[in-house]
């Protein structure tokens, strides 16, 4: 293991004791489950999952991975503008909503809404130990380099930025481009709930892409994984019961985690000099 050893049993037990009773007097309920487990493997195996260090997770929405990073003892900031999408309704909030103000509240974590690809992130130069961004860049409309040279500085040295993003070329979609497919969302999607702003997929990446994006900005690259968790509830693929596509998915992940460019789900880790 990379960095600090991650104990998934541990994990799930700090869930359960912290967390899953509160959490059940909100909606949507933030459920434990392996993509969460998963992310919070890539944060501890770089070292920066422990009491004192600093955690910034870009375009968190309603999610559970800033809630079991606090559970840790670091100090957990998220960024969002909470305008639509991850687990948000379209049209987006006026205030946080009531889960995300009780861990506010309960937990000492900090709550930041705002455009960060358009504005300065309001952390100061070399405070932050680990930036995180899951499944987020592929729905910004605009060029991310100014935020990409944000999080460079924000960073300290020493500090890992942790990127995951939907494959661009998985093998679903490879298969049906030869029958023709688009590898991009449907047009429908963009056409109907795009006005005023589409809150879909943009642009998704190949993993390239993201190892580009590491290396422009002076990161190391550290780790590098695919995994299938969008290929078990795949939209495309709903034509077939879901217990199928999902015993498909689940018992081509030993195969396909050999081979991150085909998996469905990129994560890619890179480190600041130090």
């Amino acid at each position: 293991m990379k960095g600090s050893t991650f104990d998934p049993s541990a994990c799930r037990k700090l869930y359960a004791a912290r967390l899953e009773a509160d959490l059940r007097r909100f909606a949507p309920f933030l459920a434990y489950e392996p993509r969460m487990e998963f992310y919070i493997r890539l944060a501890a195996e770089t070292g920066q999952l422990a009491p004192g260090k600093f955690l910034v997770d870009l375009g968190c929405g309603l999610s559970l991975f800033g809630l079991l990073c606090r559970m840790y003892g670091p100090e957990v900031a998220c960024v969002d503008d909470f305008g639509g999408g991850g687990g948000i309704a379209p049209g987006g909030v006026t205030a946080l909503p009531p889960l995300l103000e009780w861990a506010k509240d309960a937990h000492g974590m900090r709550f930041d809404s705002m455009d960060f690809i358009e504005t300065p992130l309001p952390f100061g130069s070399g405070s932050v130990d680990l930036v995180t961004c899951f499944h987020s860049l592929e729905h910004w409309h605009h060029s991310p380099r100014r935020l990409f040279s944000e999080i460079v500085r924000i960073l300290k040295p020493g500090g890992s930025l942790i990127l995951a993003t939907p494959n661009a070329a998985n093998l679903r979609k490879r298969l049906f481009l030869l029958g023709g497919k688009s590898n991009f969302p449907e047009l429908k999607e963009w056409y109907f709930d795009g006005d005023p702003v589409f809150r879909g997929h943009v642009r998704e990446p190949v993993l390239q892409d993201l190892e580009n994006l590491m290396v422009w900005n002076g990161l190391r690259i550290t780790n590098r994984q695919g995994r299938n968790f969008i290929g078990e509830d795949s939209i495309a693929l709903s034509f077939l019961p879901k217990t199928i596509v999902r015993l498909l998915a689940r018992a081509s992940e030993g195969f396909l985690r050999l081979f991150p460019t085909l998996c469905s789900d990129l994560h890619v880790v890179g480190k600041k000099p130090g």
